[in-house]
């Protein structure tokens, strides 16, 4: 079973993120290992994993505001946003239906998430999010 998923998984990954790249332009689906996918546009990232142990699907967020990364999983941002609480954030991938449907409901709180990654609205929600900060490296000439 947890093989099925696995291939299953970058599968439902494509059709549910696919908004990403139609409506936002971002780049991707790239695989960035067993079981992860990733989406990337100009300041921000997804990642969408599935970890074959515990059987649990995670996105997590990273956007570049000024001189730093911060690094946000998806729970935490839809409870910053006040978009749900962040149990609402389906996790379980026990079975290729669970999946599926953990996958669509984090595409949904992602594509919901969006009017909050402008930058006027964004540094707010990744301080609610208590986002992972990470200074960007600095070239010197």
């Amino acid at each position: 079973m947890a093989v099925h998923l696995a291939k299953s998984f970058d599968t439902e990954v494509a059709k549910a993120f696919h908004f990403l790249v139609a409506q936002l332009g971002m780049s991707g689906p790239s695989t960035g290992g067993p079981s992860a996918v990733a989406y990337i546009g100009n300041d921000v990232s997804y990642q969408i994993s599935l970890d074959p142990v515990t059987h649990a699907v995670t996105t997590r967020v990273t956007k570049v505001l000024g001189a730093a990364r911060f690094t946000a999983d998806l729970p935490a941002l839809v409870a910053g946003a006040a978009l749900g609480s962040a149990e609402n954030v389906r996790s379980g991938a026990g079975s290729l239906a669970e999946l599926r449907t953990t996958v669509l409901n984090q595409a949904e709180y992602v594509r919901r998430l969006q009017p909050y990654m402008t930058p006027l609205n964004v540094a707010p929600l990744l301080r609610a999010a208590h986002a992972h900060e990470q200074p960007l490296l600095q070239v010197t000439p």
